[in-house]
């Protein structure tokens, strides 16, 4: 006679908290296995009731209300670029006239109104972003698993400051960064590929530094598309407004004050750095051209280099670093290229360990990557003494911590350049 043998299973204790804990995690992962449009539908809910909880209706946002002015002078036919005068402390509207055309629904909606729009449209852009960000790392991923982890790493991009002043002062840059990414990263038909680079640039102009990558890159035929489209943005602007569109680009355009003064601690452009080490913009000129000229080279022989071993990825944030490095006003929030960059570093770092464990080479990329978090995350410009022109007078440490940004995308493109250095070597 024999005995089968007993099968012993734990049951679950109630109240057990590594059980429920294991439950839960089983039944979300069921949920966004069976109905994965549902359980992401409700988790960017949840981010935009998020993002709207830590900017409400009530907060100020600066740059929202600039756009609002001019959306406003749009539907009434006024000047744009005179909107704000008799409104306390405006500051006036900087941008080309067709930007201006495309935010004029704005001008239709309350100042309330236009920050809720924004905090939400800027919500979804975020996860978007995570998602074309996991997508370029992981091409192979099923698009389920994209999103999911897009929306995730999209959540995770609020610990960064760019990312965060962007919602503060209701600012555009996500979405400009988002349609770049899904032109730049291929998602567009061939023949179509281009045009949202030049929209961006209709838009803001310092996109226009991709129409360069395209030609470094050898994207001939995007290149011209591009450049087409940004010259119908202007067109557009002279049928709709010929006289603003006239004071913009025969004027405003080569008048690099109007953002806001350079040496602002929140600029972290080279030519804030330089201006605020010279104890202002007079005089400049020539160190700034030389600095930039150099950034340019270097930057772009690493760009083509990167796209030429099929790091698309890289080459985009390449040449993003060098569009803010180069451009004359790159305020704290136009950094918002640190969220796929950081993302990137830390994918690096992952790679590292797996091939080769806790090497030399996994030393040096988790401490970039932990630079460039801790870097962008804290936000160090903020901690520097500023504003009634203290940044003029910086020393010892405050001198790194208000150039800070500018440092850190300095190293990354150095870093860049030299892992790139010879064909042969492996990035």
């Amino acid at each position: 006679m024999t005995t089968s043998p007993v099968r012993i299973t734990a049951e679950p204790v109630l109240g057990d908290p590594v059980t429920a804990g294991s439950t839960t995690v089983q039944r979300l992962r069921a949920v966004v296995v069976r109905r994965p449009v549902m359980a992401l539908t409700l988790a960017a809910v949840v981010f935009v009731g998020v993002c709207l909880a830590f900017w409400p209706p009530a907060k100020e946002q600066y740059d929202l209300r600039v756009y609002v002015a001019a959306a406003q002078a749009v539907l009434d036919g006024r000047d744009i670029y005179t909107a704000h005068e008799g409104i306390y402390g405006l500051l006036g509207y900087t941008y080309p006239p067709f930007a201006a055309i495309l935010m004029a629904p704005l001008g239709l909606l309350s100042t309330g109104g236009g920050r809720i729009l924004m905090t939400v449209v800027n919500a979804l852009v975020l996860l978007l972003i995570g998602s074309l960000t996991v997508r370029a790392l992981r091409p192979r991923w099923s698009t389920r698993h994209v999103l999911v982890t897009g929306f995730i790493l999209g959540a995770a991009g609020l610990a960064l400051e760019p990312v965060r002043i962007t919602f503060h002062y209701g600012q555009i840059n996500l979405m400009l960064m988002a349609i770049l990414m899904i032109d730049l990263l291929g998602h567009l038909p061939q023949r179509f590929r281009g045009v949202l680079i030049g929209v961006a640039t209709g838009i803001k102009l310092t996109p226009g530094i991709f129409i360069i990558y395209l030609l470094v890159t050898r994207r001939y035929r995007e290149a011209l598309t591009a450049s087409a489209a940004t010259a119908g943005t202007m067109v557009l602007g002279f049928v709709v407004m010929p006289e603003s569109a006239w004071k913009f680009w025969s004027s405003y355009i080569f008048d690099p004050t109007r953002p806001g003064s350079s040496t602002l601690v929140t600029n972290q452009a080279l030519r804030g750095v330089i201006d605020r080490l010279s104890g202002g913009p007079q005089g400049i000129g020539p160190v700034w051209i030389a600095a930039v000229l150099i950034t340019l080279i270097v930057g772009f022989v690493t760009v083509r280099r990167a796209y030429d071993r099929g790091l698309l990825l890289e080459s985009i944030l390449l040449a993003a670093t060098i569009g803010v490095l180069v451009s004359p006003i790159s305020w704290t929030a136009h950094w918002v290229w640190a969220f796929p960059a950081t993302a990137l570093l830390w994918n690096r770092v992952a790679a590292s360990y797996r091939t080769t464990g806790r090497s030399r080479q996994f030393a040096v990329r988790a401490g970039l990557a932990a630079f460039v978090t801790l870097t962008f995350g804290i936000g160090l410009p903020w901690l520097a003494p500023h504003m009634r022109d203290r940044e003029l007078h910086h020393h010892g440490f405050q001198l790194y911590l208000g150039n800070s940004y500018m440092i850190c995308g300095v190293v990354m493109l150095l870093a860049a350049a030299y892992s790139l250095r010879r064909r042969s070597l492996k990035v």
